[in-house]
């Protein structure tokens, strides 16, 4: 259940090994949120039309959402996983991203034809 999407302006073609990039992000999270990586999902988005600062500089946005796991410390952890790994892999800068943190509740998640309420009780 743990989704990140990252939105960035840097050009698909300069990300290399896209595969093996969405598998590390995937292995992170699944370490600081301690849940099977089995349900992680990472979506990059490269391409878009993005500016930050007056500068169409290598830039992001990152959106993390999690059933659980969230809050002001974890957040801080997730972040510290994510950070590293955006600037490695898409070349963005930590003062050039912006990572939104949402905490959903089970109601607010489908998976195979139900929610996760109905699956967790």
């Amino acid at each position: 259940m743990p989704h990140l999407r990252i939105e960035t302006n840097v050009k698909s073609s300069d990300i290399k090994d896209m595969d093996s990039v969405l598998k590390e992000f995937s292995k992170a999270l699944a370490a600081t949120t301690g849940k099977p990586e089995g349900y992680m999902m990472v979506h990059i988005v490269p391409d878009q039309h993005l500016i930050y600062g007056g500068s169409s500089e290598p830039c992001a946005n990152a959106y993390f959402m999690c059933i659980g796991k969230m809050g002001v410390e974890e957040n801080k952890k997730h972040a510290a996983n994510i950070y590293p790994l955006v600037e490695k892999h898409l070349g963005v800068k930590d003062d050039r991203m912006y990572i939104f943190f949402q905490e959903a509740k089970t109601s607010e998640v489908g998976f195979k034809g139900t929610t996760f309420q109905q699956i967790m009780g």
